[in-house]
């Protein structure tokens, strides 16, 4: 599978109503398929997608996971579009009609649904071209979405819509975003600026009223033929920093009878990251190894929470916090224990609850954490917001 392959569309397709929008992963799978299309092929193919290209394109780590895959393709079976048609009608169809899983050969193959041969097939004019590589690196299904209509209306480096229909057409039509401000802060804003930041487009909006309500976008499309993205050679692995999922799994690695699952993770590594900077792996492995050695914690997952929770309070207060101050002297011998006043000045049963101290660094560094991890931006709200 190559990124740097064509997609094409026609723009019917690229203008359809999302009824039940592709995740950022869906949408890569979807596209990696349009761009294995050849101009000359009459007819749809099965799409061989390998098992480990698959798990790839899905962001997941680790073992290739099969029951899993089956699941993400059942779910992708059920995503539907509304295709508008020129003479005013339109046509309701899903995505893919059926997903094959052939063991001996560890690929899937994949077949879209047949009613959309005409928006995919032997396209002659009214089509929209880019290649697959500028949108692989792309986390939201929102961004890939409005990267697609800016190229459709990239030769005029303009256009205009109502909002209401540009909710559509992204398939941002939860309750959430309902209200304008919500839709431009959590869909609009954040795509714009992804694609600004990895694309070869660069696009700026204005925002045109209806009295003082927000009717119609105006967006501005510039295009940048030295950032077209061509699948970038992957850095040496001794250069990569270290993923969330890396760190976590070596803290889960020193764990006793509990393990740090990915939300749960996302959102102390970030108070982590706000008090201790790159020293919050190390800081974490000391507090583990506390609990670790500390019979009387019976909830360590609560306890460290509360114990992180704290450590950005005291650090928000403008004190320097770090649990290498705890120095837990060995019962056999009777030393006392060396713990500093800061770590008791809050009771850890079960009955307290400890106040949650929130900044915007560590806001930004959670957002930022489940955006890595793969979150759509709904699961991201629902996970700032629990």
């Amino acid at each position: 599978m190559q990124g740097n392959y064509m997609v094409t569309q026609s723009n019917n397709l690229i203008e359809a109503r999302h009824l039940k929008p592709l995740t950022a992963r869906e949408q890569k799978i979807v596209l990696t398929m349009v761009s294995m299309i050849q101009p000359t092929d009459k007819d749809f193919m099965d799409y061989r997608i390998s098992i480990r290209e698959f798990h790839e394109l899905l962001g997941l780590s680790g073992r290739e996971h099969y029951t899993e895959i089956k699941e993400i393709a059942k779910e992708l079976m059920s995503k539907s579009i509304e295709i508008p048609k020129d003479d005013g009608g339109w046509i309701l169809a899903n995505w893919i009609s059926s997903a094959d899983y052939i063991k001996g050969e560890g690929v899937i193959a994949l077949s879209f649904s047949p009613k959309l041969l005409p928006y995919l097939l032997q396209l002659k004019n009214a089509f929209t071209s880019y290649r697959l590589s500028n949108i692989l690196s792309l986390k939201s299904t929102y961004s890939i979405r409005l990267y697609e209509l800016m190229k459709k209306w990239q030769h005029l480096g303009y256009w205009e819509c109502p909002v209401e229909s540009l909710r559509e057409k992204l398939g941002a039509t939860t309750k959430t975003y309902s209200l304008y401000g919500n839709f431009k802060h959590r869909v609009l804003s954040f795509a714009i600026n992804e694609i600004n930041e990895k694309t070869d487009l660069h696009i700026t909006i204005k925002e045109l009223k209806k009295g003082r309500k927000v009717d119609k976008i105006e967006f501005s499309i510039q295009h940048f033929k030295e950032k077209e993205i061509r699948l970038p050679e992957k850095p040496k692995k001794e250069l990569q920093a270290p993923s969330i999922n890396e760190i976590r799994e070596r803290l889960n690695g020193s764990t006793k009878s509990y393990k740090f699952d990915k939300a749960y993770f996302a959102d102390i590594y970030a108070t982590a990251l706000t008090v201790w900077q790159e020293q919050a792996e190390y800081e974490l492995s000391l507090l583990v190894k506390y609990v670790n050695n500390d019979s009387t914690v019976s909830n360590p997952l609560g306890f460290i929470r509360a114990k992180l929770k704290l450590a950005l309070q005291q650090h928000v207060s403008g004190d320097k916090i770090s649990f290498n101050e705890l120095q837990k002297g060995s019962r056999s011998t009777g030393r006392q224990e060396v713990i500093p006043n800061w770590f008791h000045e809050r009771n850890t049963s079960k009955e307290e609850t400890v106040a949650t101290v929130v900044t915007e660094e560590y806001q930004e560094k959670k957002r930022a954490l489940l955006e890595s991890l793969g979150k759509s931006p709904e699961e991201i709200e629902e996970e700032m917001n629990g």
